[in-house]
């Protein structure tokens, strides 16, 4: 989910949606909706898009998958319940595909959905969470898993698909990138980047940065760079921070001076950030200052953004009004719109492979 206020808390923030959908929401189909307006799209995406719907908080379990077909073009609104029978859950927050499972964690009802990520017919489910956020594998037979409550990270074993050990980390543990054989992990209450050792599933080391972390890349230069989205009220720790690992401190601070940075994304190359702070902003890894926005959001409600490195294609999402369909544009790195499609309710992640 999208940040809007430092003010709520996630789940406040999703139960005051859920409120608006009890007076405001209308019905759809549980059937793939096929979009007539994509029909180019096979030629210009070679991937297959996973769309992530939230859904909305406590409201029927009206979280959903939608898929953006890289052989016939096709967009399905929804995959999961048409071909399982039954509804995904409450609030889907993440997904990743690791071999042939996609892997969808569903918040709010503290389990991630396992399927075949060709057929999307359900392989198992992985309990044992509290509040799962994101999910990052470390070996092809374990993945840790973060969350907002739990005070640990998770270790699951992708093999029995169960939870098998608790790395213990106080706070909301957010993002994560395994990189250069540790695995880094941002931590939106307390001030530091952690740095976990995926051999001995231990907390190895800790490096300040400031609160309101969330997303995070890496550079050219092995740098992790981290969008601080803001804490409390007033905002302080607004910022993008360039961590360099092998002196274990920052590097370079670019300060916002309003709004707050989230879904930080880098491109193939690795050297050019893009990024949401109400609009869609581009930066090289050069600057020093933030600049005009890159892509406006005119009357849209930016809410879910990634970039297919493989296609180098930019995904971005329109949460409208919280309660209707959203819908996804796709452009260029260059900022050129290239189509848009209508997927779920609060399209908020995306998956490629």
């Amino acid at each position: 989910m999208r940040f809007l206020s430092t003010t709520f808390n996630v789940q406040g923030l999703k139960f005051l949606v859920g409120f608006l959908c009890a007076f405001c929401f209308s019905c759809k189909s549980d059937k793939p909706n096929v979009s007539p307006e994509m029909g180019n799209i096979s030629v210009m995406n070679s991937s297959n898009v996973i769309v992530v719907n939230e859904g909305n908080f406590q409201f029927d379990e009206n979280a959903s998958i939608s898929l953006l077909s890289a052989r016939t073009g096709q967009v399905s609104r929804d995959v999961f319940v048409p071909t399982n029978g039954r509804k995904l859950g409450d609030v889907a927050q993440s997904a990743i595909v690791l071999n042939n499972r996609l892997y969808v964690v569903v918040n709010n009802s503290n389990k991630i959905e396992v399927m075949n990520k060709n057929t999307f017919i359900s392989t198992g489910t992985i309990t044992g969470l509290v509040s799962p956020r994101y999910m990052l594998p470390v070996s092809n037979s374990k993945a840790y898993v973060t969350d907002l409550y739990a005070n640990a990270i998770s270790v699951i074993d992708l093999n029995t698909l169960k939870v098998t050990k608790k790395i213990t980390c106080n706070g909301w543990t957010e993002r994560l990138i395994y990189h250069l054989g540790k695995v880094y992990v941002t931590n939106y209450w307390q001030p530091y980047l952690y740095v976990i050792d995926p051999i001995t599933d231990t907390k190895a080391d800790s490096i300040f940065i400031g609160k309101g972390a969330q997303s995070l890349v890496v550079d050219k230069y092995d740098r992790i760079i981290v969008a601080c989205g803001g804490h409390k009220t007033p905002q302080s720790d607004t910022k993008l921070v360039f961590v360099n690992i092998y002196e274990k401190k920052v590097e370079k601070s670019i300060p916002f001076s309003a709004n707050h940075p989230s879904h930080l994304n880098i491109n193939a190359t690795k050297d050019s950030l893009f990024f949401l702070n109400s609009d869609v902003y581009k930066i090289s890894i050069e600057d020093h200052q933030i600049g005009k926005p890159f892509i406006s959001k005119g009357s849209r409600q930016l809410y879910g953004f990634s970039i297919d490195t493989q296609t180098n294609q930019l995904f971005l999402s329109d949460a409208i009004d919280f309660v209707q369909i959203g819908k996804v544009y796709v452009y260029s790195t260059s900022g050129l719109e290239l189509a848009k499609f209508d997927a779920g309710i609060n399209p908020g992640d995306f998956c490629f492979y």
